[in-house]
């Protein structure tokens, strides 16, 4: 029996081209992943269009402890003309990592707009530097925990302790590449918005190159309350407190 979802084209069956496993991703799936091969398929024209995806490995110096989960976010070179923002904080991130390349991060695990916006924000003041590896990470053990998260009464709530998300190790992936630029603008103009507050006066071109879909590792905890309860395990974040 196949799995089938509905497109504007046609019915796409939900198997993996390569090794015909089912694949992941949930109802509201922009992307879907094979679990067996960590191939990741877009429907494109009525059939399912396979690439590689990239994860990113741990790179924080800190016992951090809790379940490691995978984040998926597209991320894309971006060029703002410096003509036009001399001053701005994208000149400045700009500045500080030249002469390397900048990146803009879409959010691509959830569409809740607070979400989105703390996350590429911090990524892209961090601009962290990736070692990426094809496919889908191997090893997902658990870390040592020095405090579960899940297990902190949240404050007025009587002691019930929260849970993190259930999605498992890798998130599923609801912003499809199609709705990285219009996204990318709002990121754009969320990062500029810390030091331009006046946003309506703003004039701007933005250069997106590509869009690669990145798993970045991160523990729920939701005392890191200002990235969304999103603890990033990448060596840029070991100052962060919550």
């Amino acid at each position: 029996m196949s799995i089938t979802i509905l497109s504007p084209a046609s019915l796409v069956p939900l198997v993996c081209k390569n090794c015909g496993s089912r694949l992941e991703g949930g109802d509201e799936a922009a992307i879907f992943v094979c679990p067996v091969c960590g191939i990741a398929y877009e429907a494109v024209e009525g059939d399912l269009v396979g690439f590689r995806p990239l994860t990113a490995a741990i790179t924080t110096e800190l016992a951090v402890g809790g379940d490691v989960q995978y984040l998926a976010a597209w991320r894309s070179a971006v060029t703002a003309p410096p003509s036009l923002f001399a001053e701005s904080a994208w000149a400045r991130i700009s500045r500080a990592h030249a002469p390397d390349p900048v990146y803009l991060y879409v959010p691509a695990f959830t569409l809740v707009r607070a979400v989105v916006q703390r996350l590429a924000v911090s990524l892209a003041e961090a601009q962290p530097a990736l070692e990426l590896t094809p496919g889908l990470a191997q090893d997902t053990s658990r870390r040592p925990a020095l405090v579960e998260a899940d297990k902190i009464p949240l404050p007025g709530s009587a002691g019930v302790a929260l849970t993190g998300p259930d999605f498992g190790t890798f998130s599923p992936v609801v912003v499809g590449r199609k709705d990285c630029p219009a996204l990318a603008h709002f990121v754009f103009l969320a990062v500029e918005s810390y030091e331009l507050p006046n946003l309506r006066a703003v004039d701007y071109e933005l250069e997106i190159a590509g869009a690669e879909l990145v798993f970045l590792p991160a523990v729920w905890d939701p005392r890191y309350v200002h990235d969304s309860n999103w603890r990033l395990l990448l060596r840029e974040f070991d100052g962060q407190v919550a």
